[in-house]
């Protein structure tokens, strides 16, 4: 609360104005002063932040300090604003505290009066800023609350628990609102606590506080709805003089007397349900080994085979009694290069461990899969393991199906490397046109950027289809190669020097998009590697066509290379 107090003075008399201004710094070295002569350059001021207090006249010219009161008010609703005049009247403060000023000071010429002023400024301030630390802690305990899993309270140490404070998700535990269970309108102890549990609950709760120490109680509630859930409760006891010590109070270990507790409470049905299910799976165990899906085996510690569901014995051909009493790494389930591998996950398991595994096991037919699988140890209640249960699954489709997404992922990760590569071609002929435009004010270079930027769209949107269809090529349809390359000498847009000759009407089965972007590369390199002047030439060969151009060619140590990715 000792940080810099940023103060507008807002004074119409500049004699005045000065003498406030520094005689406000000078009552207290913690507040720094900024002064404006009417309040339009005040309001500017707020709107710019940085201010924690106003200080005002009322009289200015044209308008009033309440004028600038109730506009400041529309900006920060919360901003302490002062009223500092010599014109008032008992009129002018009643209006003033009316219109929400949080304080009224006339100028009375007194010597002390600054130093008074600076007071009422520093202390409106820090009120205001404790306000603020205080909103900002209960929205944060509002949030920390509402993100609980259950409910905070405070009741008094009675039997039937009134509550004083509750909060949390009250309908979703127990069907009632907050406020009536705060309000007792439905009492906890009375009409929410099971009846059975309602003396166990109070004697495990008393027992803890007798010690000075906090409990821990599980207990079953009846719903708004009629239902009964379970209900895990964790509280403190607190010593609380606002609290009226009535009955029901309770004196801990260091005497001091209990008159209410705070604590926790949340739902834990389900944690309950699966404690249950636990002891249920014991008898469904059974159940597992006929899951004709999974390959499941129960082992002693030491690796040797207690059971072997039919699943698993399909996968070779012995009977049960060929494989129980085996160590289990030493049957046809495994290779030979995978025995040992076996061997240690079974030591794990039988340490303690949950051991997953991939490797390959022989289908029925005698080819291999690939099989996922787990060693699990069972434990007994002192955590001892007393048996080993190990079960797979093939997943052989599965990882196929990964390989070939891991293929394609990787082709459209190639094909995006070369659009991006062929975004060149129009991206370089839009940036030209754009440049010769600007030098020579022609209206036709800016058409043909524009034809250029409708072929980087073209290719965005190609782009776009083919990572959403993972086809890179779609299917081929009849194309004249000269109508195809008409479109892409435009695109590439070659020095005027460059010709283009075509021999004759060529036909090809292509998928045009891909045919453009491969004579598209290749003019943008002849345009590149063979001058200005290049010279290109496209002819009939039997099954296709023929590009050359007029340039340097390719070093034949090169040549082999030329089809490389990105070379």
């Amino acid at each position: 609360m000792d940080g810099p107090i940023r103060v507008l003075y807002v004074e119409s008399d500049p004699q005045f104005r000065e003498l406030t201004v520094d005689s406000l710094q000078r009552a207290c070295d913690r507040i720094d002063v900024v002064a404006e002569s009417h309040p339009d350059d005040g309001l500017a001021r707020v709107r710019n932040g940085e201010i924690d207090c106003i200080v005002s006249d009322h009289r200015f010219p044209g308008t009033t300090g309440l004028d600038f009161l109730d506009a400041v008010r529309g900006e920060s609703p919360e901003l302490p604003f002062i009223m500092f005049t010599g014109t008032g009247s008992e009129a002018v403060a009643s209006k003033s505290i009316s219109a929400g000023v949080t304080d009224y000071f006339q100028k009375r010429g007194a010597s002390g009066q600054h130093a008074l002023l600076a007071n009422r400024v520093v202390n409106a301030v820090e009120r205001q800023r404790a306000d603020q630390r205080a909103e900002r802690r209960k929205r944060r305990l509002e949030t920390l609350i509402s993100n609980l899993p259950g409910i905070v309270y405070r009741c008094r140490n009675e039997p039937e628990w009134p509550m004083e404070y509750v909060a949390g998700e009250t309908d979703g535990l127990v069907g009632y609102p907050a406020e009536a269970l705060e309000t007792n309108e439905v009492n906890w102890g009375r009409e929410v606590l099971h009846p059975d549990d309602r003396e166990r609950a109070w004697e495990e709760a008393q027992s803890a506080i007798d010690r000075g120490e906090p409990f821990e109680c599980t207990y079953r509630v009846v719903t708004a709805d009629g239902d009964v859930r379970w209900m895990w409760e964790r509280g403190r006891p607190i010593d609380d003089s606002e609290l009226d010590a009535g009955g029901g109070q309770n004196v801990g270990e260091g005497g001091e007397q209990t008159t209410a507790i705070e604590g926790f409470i949340t739902d834990v049905t389900d944690s309950k349900r699966r404690k249950r299910e636990l002891r249920r799976s014991e008898r469904r165990f059974r159940a597992i080994f006929d899951d004709p899906n999974l390959l499941v085996g129960l082992l002693e510690t030491d690796g040797s085979i207690e059971e072997i569901n039919q699943t698993a014995m399909e996968y070779v051909r012995l009977d049960r009694e060929d494989v129980t009493g085996e160590p289990f790494w030493e049957t046809p389930w495994w290779t030979a290069e995978t025995r040992d591998d076996v061997r240690q996950w079974v030591a794990l398991a039988a340490a303690g461990e949950y051991v997953s595994y991939e490797t390959t096991h022989p289908n029925p037919r005698g080819d291999p899969i690939t099989v996922e699988g787990f060693f699990r140890p069972v434990m007994d209640g002192s955590g001892r393991v007393t048996a080993i249960v190990v079960s797979a699954r093939d997943v052989t489709a599965r990882r196929e199906r990964e390989e070939r997404l891991q293929r394609q992922y990787e082709r459209l990760d190639e094909f995006a490397s070369f659009v991006s590569h062929d975004f060149q071609s129009p991206i370089s002929a839009a940036r030209g046109r754009l440049e010769l435009a600007l030098e020579t004010d022609d209206d036709a270079h800016v058409e043909r950027a524009i034809d250029a930027v409708e072929r980087i769209d073209e290719l965005r949107t190609d782009l776009v289809e083919t990572l959403r269809s993972g086809e890179i090529v779609s299917e081929p349809t009849i194309l004249t190669v000269d109508d195809v390359f008409e479109t892409v000498w435009e695109t590439v847009d070659p020095p005027v020097e460059a010709s283009l000759t075509v021999d004759s009407a060529i036909e090809i089965a292509a998928d045009r998009e891909a045919l453009q972007r491969l004579l598209e590369n290749l003019v943008r390199n002849s345009v590149e590697h063979g001058g200005g002047d290049v010279d290109v030439r496209i002819g009939d060969v039997d099954g296709g066509f023929y590009y050359e151009d007029s340039g340097p060619g390719i070093d034949p140590e090169l040549r082999s290379r030329v089809f490389e990715p990105g070379f």
